[in-house]
């Protein structure tokens, strides 16, 4: 199998796996507090010394939980989304696309015919208009469906693109 290398996410991908850590310590730490607030709410002295009723509780408990719920999830998605890396194999007209995962990457073998297309995103967010210390987002990506996926892969195009012409046609 000879490919052709087309694209890395490279230093992107260190983002990206901090933020997915990032959401397992997250989701440590909300269930670990949510299961605290459970048994707990209401016996502080700021809060009165009494147990809150256990409706009480479980609501506070919940939403303090699935906090971590959804952002783990979410980098899951988001993950499972991610393009790592592209290779092509001209012969075969597949293309090797490494998505990631929490821990490592996987590799996913795609008929080149299954690609729809893509487009470009500007990926532009700014709020320094309304006050210059604030924030400036520039994180432009692309999407690419594919046959069969609902959702579309994302490509960070602040990424390394190793060649050009076959990165296009994606």
């Amino acid at each position: 199998m000879s490919t052709i290398p087309v694209f890395r996410a490279g230093g992107q991908l260190i983002k990206v796996r901090f933020l997915m850590l990032l959401s397992l310590v997250a989701l440590v730490g909300t269930t670990t507090a949510g299961v605290y607030l459970f048994k707990n709410f209401g016996l502080t002295k700021s809060d009165g010394g009494v147990l809150r009723p256990l409706p009480q509780r479980i609501a506070l408990g919940t939403a303090i939980s699935s906090l971590g719920i959804a952002f783990a999830g979410g980098m899951w998605l988001y993950g499972k989304l991610y393009v790592a890396s592209i290779d092509f194999d001209e012969r075969a007209e597949k293309v090797y696309l490494n998505t990631v995962e929490f821990f490592g990457t996987k590799q996913r073998v795609i008929k080149f015919s299954d690609i729809l297309g893509g487009n470009e995103h500007e990926g532009k967010f700014d709020l320094t208009d309304f006050n210059p210390s604030s924030i400036s987002v520039n994180a432009p990506w692309k999407s690419v469906h594919l046959k069969g996926w609902k959702f579309p892969l994302i490509i960070d195009i602040q990424g390394e693109i190793l060649n050009k012409e076959l990165f296009e046609k994606l």
